[in-house]
């Protein structure tokens, strides 16, 4: 089995690929309450169980914007081969802002997993980054650009879990 790896992350898209589903208003500015509970994630190839554990909120700002953050979160990505990935803490903040054609503009900051549809020609897969990166939905919840955009780092997790 891989060695586990202690990250500082905020998931941008735990429960939904980020890619494609346009993210609901959002709801209220209150404290972050629990998120635990496991699912499967598609990767080239192969599939991984992607089980979290920790806390997330949703903060409403003006002009239709939100903030999500994941304060606490532990993220464990498994292949079906046992290999295994973790990820402890949060540093991570997903900014969400309406693009004037219905679409949304998405900004992920600090340390984050991002899940990711095969889409506009780029594969899916389950992604970490480091730093800020960005992507542009449109108002269907298709990618529209670059999957990744910005001065951050990616990291492929399918990847290091095939290897």
């Amino acid at each position: 089995m891989k060695t586990t790896i202690t990250r500082a992350l905020a998931p941008a898209a735990l429960a939904a690929a980020a890619l494609v589903a346009p993210v609901p208003p959002a709801v209220a500015a209150a404290a972050p309450g629990p998120i635990a509970g496991s699912f499967t994630v598609p990767c080239p190839g192969f599939k991984v169980v992607l089980t979290a554990d920790g806390k997330v909120g949703v903060i409403d700002l003006p002009g239709d914007r939100a903030k999500i953050i994941w304060p606490g979160l532990t993220v464990t990505l498994t292949a079906k081969s046992g290999e295994s990935i973790t990820y402890e803490g949060a540093s991570g903040v997903t900014h969400i802002e309406p693009a004037s054609d219905g679409g949304q503009y998405v900004t992920a900051t600090g340390r984050n997993i991002i899940t990711v549809p095969k889409a506009n020609g780029h594969p899916l897969g389950v992604y970490f980054t480091i730093g800020t990166v960005n992507w542009t939905l449109n108002a269907d919840g298709s990618e529209r650009g670059g999957m990744f955009t910005g001065t951050g780092t990616v990291v492929d997790v399918c990847a290091e879990l095939a290897s």
